[in-house]
């Protein structure tokens, strides 16, 4: 990995990986402590995702679609495939640890901490899969990683990225699960986060990662659904 006191002298390294933590903090913080709507939730979560950002921009001169590394492109057959590969695997993966998630506690959890109901359901779903997976793009694949590797701090941009995009949703998370789950998660998602990376880098543009998140989010939705109903 790269010397980290030669990231640290670089201003935009710097800038990210401060922001990039306080970012995580504050939406932890407001999970647990203030349990706000998810409605409220959800403002809270574009302005402390795109605030860092948009600061970036001003200050260090760039473009916020370059910044981010978000242009079009057409599918592509390796594409599809991540994103049917996300969509099976979150289902596969429930299938096989269900019995370890106490469903009983997210359910309640979705119909009164969210404040989910089957009246803004489908709202809330379309919501999580198109607008979060991009928040959560833009900010952990878009913005973090690649201002470090803008820099030729490659590896190093990878792994804060992912750490903290495993430790973000731990915060949402961590009541529903045992200890074992916990540290599970904490492996799968940072693994996740690698693998949203190296899609966003093999299609050249934040939106390869957008989709295959997107796909997976719509994956969540689905076991969601399904519990709604029961």
């Amino acid at each position: 990995m790269e010397k980290m006191d030669k990231i640290f002298k670089n201003r935009e390294c710097r800038f990210a990986i401060v922001f990039g933590i306080i970012s995580v903090l504050v939406m932890s913080l407001v999970e647990r402590l203030f349990q706000p709507s998810y409605a409220i939730k959800s403002l809270i979560k574009i302005l402390v995702m795109n605030t860092p950002i948009l600061l970036h921009t001003r200050l260090f001169h760039r473009g916020y679609f370059d910044l981010i590394h978000l242009k079009r492109k057409k599918l592509s057959k390796t594409l599809v495939l991540a994103m049917a590969f996300a969509y099976i695997g979150i289902i596969v993966a429930f299938l096989l640890f269900q019995d370890m998630i106490d469903l009983s506690l997210i359910r309640d959890s979705l119909f009164e901490k969210e404040g989910l109901t089957r009246e803004n359901f489908l709202f809330v779903f379309v919501y999580i899969i198109i607008v979060n997976s991009f928040l959560e793009e833009s900010f952990f694949r878009g913005y973090l990683s690649h201002v470090f590797i803008r820099h030729g701090y490659s590896l190093s941009g990878k792994i804060f990225s992912a750490f903290l995009f495993s430790i973000y949703h731990i915060g949402i998370v961590s009541g529903w699960f045992n200890i074992l789950i916990f540290v599970i998660m904490i492996i799968g998602l940072s693994l996740a986060g690698l693998f949203l990376q190296y899609v966003a880098e093999k299609e050249d543009t934040l939106s390869g990662s957008w989709m295959v998140h997107a796909c997976a989010n719509l994956a969540i939705n689905t076991i969601g659904t399904i519990m709604m109903l029961k």
